[in-house]
């Protein structure tokens, strides 16, 4: 985990102990992680991480894991796209690992057929180099026939990447909204008598019809996500800090949003508490402005919405579910 977390911070152009000299612009806009663990919690680290990359603009995807139940560490993270993986019909595959943090799916290769070659995978290049690349006549470059959310989510990643390349200045909750929002529908039937998935860190889930809950917002539509990003104007929030606690003054900013390709700026802002969970009673500050506050009394969750308009009048829209932890204790080692 340690040297995967320093490639991250390397990629993104940030310090990395030992390592020197620091770079003062990001390496990549996009940081594709096709790995996982058997721990669905996000830890501490990789939480750090996470959120010290998205701050300098830089998009993680993670695959979801091949384990057919709960989503797995990184891609559990707050701050990561989570990728799940689709059969050939659009239904999840059955080793795909599914859950409420997949963000969208997109293909990942399966076999159908019990003997004969595999009829529906992922065909990807190879080298067997340790060090270096071994050339095709050396018998060291060739392609494989692969299946998993490994390459899932390397779809996603290639999509943000064209996203950036006609858009740069997205910021990665803007790449999120545009992925999610441009989404195709999953199907519902075609694949034969299957039920709709059923999200589970215990049992494992077989193939089955996705849903929103438990696949992300839908199938990937790189087109889609691209002429969105193109021209869509987009809200979005950003937190500070990015895991708030219980009494922690919370800060809810708006100055990331993006305007519409006819616009060139945010000309207005509205702030909206929808949702208090019983621990916000109210938001502080003025609502029209681009930044407001709260603060938690207790552990929970709180829900607003933002409401930006830009100089072509074009209005967009977005709610962001802020999670706030209890204060850690100060106690214990190890």
């Amino acid at each position: 985990d340690s040297d995967i977390i320093a490639g991250m911070r390397w990629a993104a152009g940030l310090s990395v102990d030992g390592v020197s000299p620091a770079i003062s612009q990001p390496r990549a806009r996009v940081i594709n992680l096709s790995l996982g663990s058997d721990a669905a919690t996000c830890s501490l680290a990789y939480r750090d991480a996470v959120a010290a990359v998205n701050a300098v603009g830089v998009v993680v995807v993670a695959a979801a894991g091949n384990g057919s139940m709960g989503v797995e560490s990184p891609a559990s993270c707050d701050g990561v796209i989570a990728v799940a993986a689709l059969r050939h019909v659009g239904t999840k595959t059955h080793y795909s690992s599914l859950g409420p943090q997949v963000a969208i799916s997109a293909p990942g290769g399966n076999c159908v057929n019990a003997t004969g070659s595999c009829l529906y995978p992922i065909l990807t290049a190879a080298n067997s180099g340790i060090q270096n690349p071994v050339s095709a006549a050396d018998g060291g470059s060739s392609y494989r026939i692969v299946w998993g959310t490994s390459f899932a989510a390397p779809m996603v990643s290639g999509t943000v990447a064209l996203m950036f390349a006609v858009r740069p200045e997205l910021t990665p909750d803007a790449v999120k909204r545009v992925l999610v929002r441009s989404a195709r529908p999953f199907p519902t039937s075609g694949a034969g008598d299957l039920l709709p998935c059923q999200a589970s860190t215990t049992v494992e889930q077989p193939e089955c019809y996705c849903t929103t809950s438990t696949c992300g917002a839908g199938m990937l539509d790189t087109a889609g996500a691209v002429a969105q990003a193109v021209s869509t104007g987009l809200a979005v929030v950003s937190v500070s800090p990015v895991a708030p606690t219980v009494g922690t003054r919370v800060t809810l900013t708006g100055s990331d949003s993006v305007p519409s390709a006819m616009g060139n700026r945010i000309t207005s802002y509205q702030w909206e508490l929808v949702d208090g969970g019983g621990i916000v009673s109210a938001l502080s500050g003025d609502l029209a402005s681009s930044s407001i506050s709260a603060t938690p009394s207790a552990a929970g969750s709180f829900l607003v919405r933002l409401t930006v308009v830009d100089d072509a009048s074009e209005v967009a829209i977005t709610e962001k579910t802020v999670v706030v932890s209890a204060v850690p204790s100060s106690g214990g080692g190890g």
